[in-house]
């Protein structure tokens, strides 16, 4: 984190840093067990051979990845091409049937959209209307900037200079006035709370977003005490972070029917993340490599031989037997991959064990089982905040080494507060449909959600971080978790939301609660063909089981069209003090960038909208197709 003038900075500053790991009263709680881990729990007995441990105290922070079978084990990032199309083909295969899911059939979202007259058509001028001349003087010299793709480029080596010429303070000034005065609200409460409500005039919604981003150092940090010290400075940090998301839950809330976002990253060491993610694809990929059959399904002799080892682990479990007892949920000799997921997560403390490393590189710590269950207690301390004050929840995607704990505190969130009765909030998980395996993921999330008895909750993206995940895989030497082709991504995306969409459909047919959907894309025709299907499967979106958004300063013609046609549109609405998110605004800068044409078509829209107002010119009218969706 910088060290400029941020509440979180300065609140880490006013707390020791070396002091005792005390957390909050509100955090000390225990883990939640769901009612069948609990059962479980109840029936299992005497798993482990020997004490779990030991592990290395203080192992180099490191970026290098996992060594030796390790480095084996995660080669392999995402699932084959053979069990994506089985994910696609068949929302869950087998197994869900034998489970007794209920997963309707997905209609094809593949095709393009119809060349007859569209739902809805984007006006630059409903957007433009709100802004000032000086505004969109502003604007128009932000998009001319990132129109020239060299200079997107060199913006970080750009700043860098600066930075070492100690002339930050005009490069600051520079980028304040332009691309943070268009793309977030601002560092201060009134500010934020004041373009929060003039969205909500035009019939926007917010996600209020505290953009600060917490990634893994790019250096190594000795071990001993200066490990012990870096913890400490770590889970003082996350608790800043937390009270820094209290602050977000109280300004969202002075606006009806917000939504506030939250980053799992700022509520534990990212090293930790890190650690507890690492075994979740040699897992993945065992499963599949001891389903020989392709049903979706392991018994107990593909379990003990080739599941199980997979986990750092899985050498020291004495009943095998015991195991799979406790993952086979409806005692049929077998087991799949929700399963598996339900049974062997963090939040089972009789599976954490399996996570634990056995001295290498590969695994847990001791201490990252506390640090866990301070992280789940902060974000379910957040998530209640949000519900005593009746804002839903974003929990947004972040880098693929840090995803399987991100989606696995989601999915206890969701298990905990999307149950209806008295809880005021819902939160959505974030599907980055860039990435091969984000298909199948959301349909095990979805089956889960059926089997626990929970509202599932999805936003679907494309995705923010692809050269760096391109480039990590490249230079780690595993298979890029990256879909190949922008077309293999756009086909992704739409077929989620397809899938979805007839969910939501069957629900409301059945009068039962629908799942939720969140259509976060700036492409215009994957938003008309959502709408196509909104309109043939006849989805009543009064209650909004499905929303569509798009990023405060992007895409505006489209939103402010939407919400002229009474669809139910948000705005991420960005906030913090301009250091915290500068790495926010250069990925904004580089996806404008990456679409050019869009973006300098969009800057002769504004430089038209100028020279009329300068010659007093009148606006032809145009029409934007309502909606009774």
């Amino acid at each position: 984190m910088p060290t400029s003038a941020s509440p979180v900075v300065a609140a880490v500053t006013r707390l020791n840093a070396t002091q005792p790991l005390r957390p909050f009263v509100a955090y000390a709680q225990p883990t939640r067990l769901s009612f069948i881990q609990a059962r479980r729990a109840a029936s299992s007995a005497a798993l482990y051979s020997r004490a779990a441990g030991p592990s290395p105290a203080h192992p180099p922070r490191a970026l290098s990845g996992v060594h030796g079978k390790a480095a084996v084990s995660l080669a392999a990032r995402g699932l084959s091409a053979s069990a994506l199309t089985r994910a696609a083909a068949a929302p869950h295969g087998a197994p869900a049937a034998a489970k007794d899911s209920v997963a309707p059939a997905v209609a094809d979202a593949t095709s393009s959209v119809g060349s007859g007259e569209r739902l809805l058509q984007p006006d630059a001028s409903l957007a433009l209307d709100q802004q000032s001349v000086g505004k969109l003087l502003t604007v128009w010299m932000v998009y001319q900037a990132c129109g020239s793709t060299k200079l997107v480029q060199m913006a970080p080596k750009i700043l860098k200079l600066f930075e070492k010429l100690r002339l930050s303070w005009l490069s600051n000034a520079v980028v304040r006035r332009t691309f943070f005065a268009w793309f977030c609200a601002g560092e201060k409460e009134r500010e934020i709370v004041h373009a929060m409500r003039r969205l909500k005039e035009s019939g926007i919604g917010s996600i209020l977003d505290f953009s600060a981003e917490a990634d893994l150092p790019e250096d190594a940090t000795a071990g001993g005490d200066l490990a012990e010290a870096a913890r400490a400075h770590a889970n003082v940090k996350a608790d800043a972070f937390a009270k820094e998301y209290f602050h977000g839950m109280h300004m969202a809330s002075q606006v009806p029917h917000a939504f506030a976002a939250l980053k799992i990253t700022g509520l534990a060491d990212p090293e930790v993340l890190y650690r507890l993610s690492m075994p979740h694809q040699p897992l993945r990929d065992a499963f599949l490599a001891a389903d020989h059959d392709n049903d979706g399904r392991v018994d107990y002799t593909q379990f003990k031989d080739t599941v199980l080892p997979a986990m750092p682990g899985g050498a020291r479990v004495a009943s095998p037997s015991g195991m799979f007892t406790m993952v086979d949920a409806n005692s049929d000799g077998q087991v799949d991959w929700v399963d598996i997921q339900m049974a062997l997560g963090m939040d089972n403390p009789l599976a954490r064990p399996l996570y634990l490393s056995d001295g290498g590189a590969y695994g847990a710590l001791e201490s990252d089982f506390e640090d866990y269950e301070r992280m789940v207690a902060r974000a379910r301390a957040v998530v209640q905040q949000a519900a005593e004050k009746g804002v839903r929840v974003m929990i947004d995607a972040e880098h693929t080494y840090f995803q399987p704990m991100i989606d696995h505190v989601a999915l206890v969130m969701q298990r905990e507060f999307n149950t209806g009765g008295s809880s005021q909030t819902l939160v959505y998980n974030t599907y980055q449909m860039y990435r091969t395996d984000a298909l199948q993921r959301m349909t095990d999330d979805y089956e889960r959600g059926v089997r626990e008895g929970w509202r599932f909750a999805a936003k679907i993206v494309r995705g923010a971080y692809m050269e760096l995940e391109r480039g990590r895989a490249a230079s780690l030497g595993y298979a890029s978790p990256i879909n190949p082709t922008l077309e293999a991504t756009h086909a992704l995306y739409d077929r989620g939301a397809a899938q979805l969409l007839n969910r939501i459909a069957t629900a409301q047919r059945e009068g039962a609660v629908p799942p939720a959907l969140f259509v976060a894309t700036h492409n215009n025709e994957s938003i008309e063909r959502v709408l196509q299907q909104l309109q043939s499967l006849q989805i009543d979106t009064s209650a909004e089981p499905v929303m569509f958004g798009q990023l405060l300063g992007m895409q505006d013609a489209t939103s402010y069209a939407l919400a002229k046609a009474n669809i139910p549109i948000y705005k991420y609405v960005p906030y913090g003090t301009l250091d915290e998110v500068m790495p926010y605004l250069i990925r904004r800068a580089q996806e404008n960038s990456a679409v050019a044409g869009a973006i300098r078509s969009e800057a002769a829209q504004v430089m038209a909208e100028i020279r009329r107002r300068m010659l007093g010119r009148t606006r032809r009218a145009h029409s934007v197709a309502t909606s009774s969706l």
